[in-house]
């Protein structure tokens, strides 16, 4: 494993088994390549310039003999390094007057690969490997924010993915214009599906008050209620459980009975007593609407039996008028 550094150190360590089956790391060496920053680092096979990183693959291969001569590609803010770790020399090539905010090893179709890098000054430089001589650059400071540089990512083929402002992303290849991107299938929404409907209530419910929902309701909502629980879920259960299986070892050791813990809530536990709050909720609830439904039936009777009283007490004031009485 190799770890840069903000001071331009390298430091090499090797990682082993140990016989408790877990692995350790031991330190085997640093180097101090410049004053600045590194910025990349990149395990590359020194025949071919393909990159050596540690796969599944290729970690098999050591048990048959299978080795790989690999070398390090090393950029730091003003300058590049080919060699081998950890304290091995190789070449170098330092940038004049201009600072490296991002850089990677990359492949242009078949021909080789090149170390590309996108400096302070608004361009895009191409380095050959293992010469590290500068082979071509582009500007590309009318594309992408320079200031944002250092957040920019660089792909092995030559795709530099980058900021153009504050939320938005573009695309462009140092290996020259006019090539089409690949297409792709992703999405971040489904066109396709259509949005859920607009949560609606009667009149009685807008009358008896906003019913809130609980984060137990959304989760029930959003989830459904057969959605297994979460690894946080299930790390806090065996938690949980190994707390309880603690304090009845002590019981038992001490031949007392474990004092209950009301501190703790297991999953279970929660979800029980969220499903139990839930079901007074909604009784509340369906209490509170009977109510308004009696109340709103009486003031119906009240207003018909009112205009009824209205009715005959003109329909008698009118026949009296005629009748003279």
């Amino acid at each position: 494993m190799f770890v840069g550094t903000s001071r331009g150190r390298l430091a090499t360590l090797k990682i082993l088994p140990s016989q408790s089956g877990k692995f350790t790391a031991q330190f085997v060496g640093a180097t101090s390549l410049a004053e600045d920053r590194v910025v990349s680092i990149s395990p590359i096979d020194a025949e071919t310039g393909s990159a050596a990183l540690a796969t599944g693959q290729a970690m098999t291969g050591l048990q048959q003999g299978q080795k790989t001569n690999g070398v390090l590609v090393v950029t730091t803010a003003s300058s590049a390094h080919i060699f081998k770790p950890a304290n091995a020399k190789g070449a170098s090539k330092s940038f004049d007057n201009v600072f490296c905010d991002a850089a990677a090893v990359t492949r242009f179709e078949q021909r080789g690969y090149a170390l590309v890098g996108l400096f302070g000054d608004g361009c895009a430089r191409a380095f050959s490997i293992p010469a590290l001589r500068e082979i071509g650059s582009i500007r590309m400071n009318h594309i992408f924010d320079v200031k944002r540089f250092s957040e920019a990512l660089i792909d092995t083929s030559g795709d530099v993915i980058g900021w153009t402002g504050p939320s938005e992303l573009a695309l462009a290849s140092v290996w020259g214009a006019n090539q089409a991107i690949p297409p792709s299938n992703d999405r971040l929404f489904d066109p396709a599906k259509l949005p859920p409907p607009r949560p609606t209530i009667s009149n009685l419910q807008w009358i008896a008050g906003t019913q809130y929902i609980t984060p137990a309701d959304m989760d029930v909502l959003i989830g459904g209620p057969d959605r297994p629980p979460s690894n946080r879920m299930m790390a806090e259960m065996r938690a949980q459980q190994d707390a309880d299986f603690q304090r009845q070892r002590e019981a038992a050791k001490s031949g007392r009975s474990p004092p209950p813990d009301q501190s703790q809530e297991g999953y279970w536990a929660y979800m029980q007593r969220q499903i139990q709050e839930r079901t007074e909720n909604l009784g509340l609830a369906s209490d509170s609407m009977d109510r308004t439904a009696e109340a709103s039936s009486s003031w119906s009777d009240d207003v018909s039996k009112f205009v009824k009283n209205q009715k005959r007490q003109a329909a008698l004031g009118f026949l009296g008028s005629k009748l003279g009485l």
